[in-house]
């Protein structure tokens, strides 16, 4: 074997080793971070190790060595799968079907086209196994994306680029079939130069489309992710302005209160009990703007729970106990916490349907050094039997769901922990803040 052939065997096995494991990660919701997964680096190198092996002694296709890679395949799922392994299997053995139907597939079309093809792959001048090595390894990475897109449903892909880069493939793919054929037919060294530099231009214009779709995507979304994040800051602004009016309301009316009193009282040693009922009549309506009030150390949390409690009607709010300093946690952290749990909760009661009562309980629990806040909202049915991984219901997924991620994010951070339960009709959060752990 010469070294250019050995050369392209150890290219074609690292590229085969290296497509499964990004498969199978990309299926299962694994990294793709040789930091974060410790698995990519042994697997790809096993794999590869094991592929030379299978070329030098069982070449062509068997069964044996079929099996020893679907093996080493569903290992490597199975390590990654998060605990879906009926799903990790199904992800292994899709990959293993697509490569082995494609290889025999892609042959049997070629050798029906061109005569004698199985002595010309045999030849020493592998050109024509080249080509049909790289035509073979641009369609199993089209068709393992598109497989991709379909399973993993991913918003942020472009489906139009996704069509571009498609469409490009199989025109590279026609091409370099087309090349062969003419090489096939016309065999000279001067047709032969010609199909190299072809194949080479084709397949590495081919791999710059799809580098240069990458970038797109990754800045398109890294954009989308920042358009999010700024109209989220807008929207908790305004809102936290929105608090800060009702908080000045109330110290507007608590400023006052000292002037009602001391009108109230001259009714009453005058004795005048019907003017007593008239002047509090006057004045309840501008206490009842009001709303539900907490008032606590912290400023920021009473804006926030006041500006989102006060409007809800024919929900009862009931709230207790006192978590105590929380001046170790960022106020924008806790904003963003605190929003994020009582958004979920108002918009769970505003899909209610079947519920005669609308009601949310807010708890401040301190436990030894942990801070523990949970809050409860009516729902019709349970929640975590129909959604457990709590993914949105909104016709927009790709603007919505991201408060059970803020939540778990800024819990993580000051080292807590985040747990969803039922209690009867109602669904319920807890988080637990450890006392004194700044965020990471």
């Amino acid at each position: 074997m010469s070294l250019l052939n050995l050369l392209v065997e150890f290219a074609v096995s690292l590229f085969d080793a290296s497509i499964l494991v990004y498969f199978i990660s990309r299926f299962n919701g694994s990294s793709l971070s040789p930091k974060t997964n410790k698995f990519i680096i042994p697997t790809v190198a096993i794999i590869f190790g094991f592929s030379i092996i299978n070329d030098l002694f069982l070449s062509g296709f068997n069964l044996l060595g079929t099996f020893i890679f679907l093996a080493l395949y569903i290992m490597y799922a199975l390590f990654v799968s998060n605990g879906r392994y009926i799903k990790a299997i199904i992800s292994a053995c899709i990959f293993e079907v697509v490569f082995v139907l494609l290889s025999s597939l892609l042959y049997l079309i070629i050798s029906s086209v061109i005569q004698d093809y199985s002595e010309l792959m045999q030849g020493e001048n592998g050109i024509f196994r080249y080509t049909y090595v790289i035509i073979h390894k641009i369609l199993l990475f089209v068709i393992l994306k598109i497989i991709l897109l379909i399973f993993r449903n991913d918003g942020t892909i472009e489906i139009k680029q996704g069509i571009i880069a498609f469409i490009f493939s199989c025109a590279t793919v026609v091409g370099l079939g087309a090349t062969m054929y003419v090489a096939s037919v016309t065999y000279s060294s001067r047709i032969q130069l010609q199909t190299v530099i072809l194949t080479v231009v084709l397949t590495f214009s081919n791999v710059a489309l799809y580098f240069l779709i990458y970038q797109m995507q990754k800045y398109q979304k890294s954009k989308y992710e920042l358009k999010l994040l700024q109209e989220k800051i807008a929207f908790e602004e305004a809102r936290h302005n929105d608090a800060a009016a009702i908080w000045s309301n109330i110290r507007k009316v608590q400023h006052d209160m000292k002037q009602h009193i001391t009108v109230i009282s001259g009714f009453i040693e005058d004795n005048k009990i019907e003017s007593c009922k008239e002047y509090l009549d006057k004045l309840l309506p501008s206490a009842g703007n009001i709303g539900n009030l907490i008032c606590s150390e912290n400023k920021a949390l009473d804006y926030l729970i006041n500006s989102k409690l006060a409007p809800l009607k024919d929900t009862k709010v009931v709230i207790s106990g006192s978590i105590g300093d929380l001046s170790d946690i960022k106020e924008f952290d806790l904003v963003c916490l605190m929003g994020n749990i009582l958004d979920n909760a108002i918009e769970a009661l505003d899909r209610l349907k079947n519920s005669k009562e609308k009601r949310i309980e807010l708890l401040f629990i301190r436990q030894n050094s942990n801070r523990i806040i949970i809050c409860k909202n009516t729902v019709d049915s349970s929640v975590l039997k129909i959604n457990k991984e709590l993914k949105t219901t909104k016709k927009s997924k790709d603007a919505h769901g991201f408060g059970t991620k803020i939540i778990a994010k800024i819990v993580s951070n000051y080292h807590g922990m985040v747990d969803y339960f039922e209690d009867f009709n109602m669904f319920g959060v807890q988080v637990i803040l450890p006392e004194g752990i700044k965020d990471k």
